[in-house]
């Protein structure tokens, strides 16, 4: 019976000490960021299998912009004198096309 009023008196001890605990505080927004955080986590989560199609549609977009950026290098690179100097020639006949007055007026009056 001693163990029976000792476990009694125990209990009542811990009883009368919850009594005297005060009630926590907590600052102004507590609530809120609560239940946020709760709302967040009942949210569906982004499925696997979009993530690892935008990554691998990250990556082909790369390849592809290294392969035009590659090919545009190769085709620039490949022009030969002849085609430089059909360049020029347009550039000069262009030129000549669009001459808005005769320039051998001005050496005329000089001489």
């Amino acid at each position: 019976m001693g163990s029976k009023k000792h476990i009694e008196h125990e209990v009542e001890k811990t009883l009368h000490a919850l009594d005297r605990i005060e009630r926590a505080q907590t600052d102004d927004f507590f609530y809120s960021r609560l239940q946020a955080k709760i709302e967040q986590q009942n949210e569906p989560a982004l499925p696997q299998q979009s993530r690892e199609f935008g990554f691998a549609f990250s990556v082909a977009a790369v390849v592809l912009i290294l392969i035009l950026n590659v090919a545009s290098i190769y085709i620039h690179g490949n022009y030969t004198a002849t085609e430089e100097s059909s360049v020029v020639n347009y550039e000069e006949q262009l030129m000549a096309d669009y001459q808005l007055f005769d320039l051998s007026y001005y050496t005329q009056t000089e001489e």
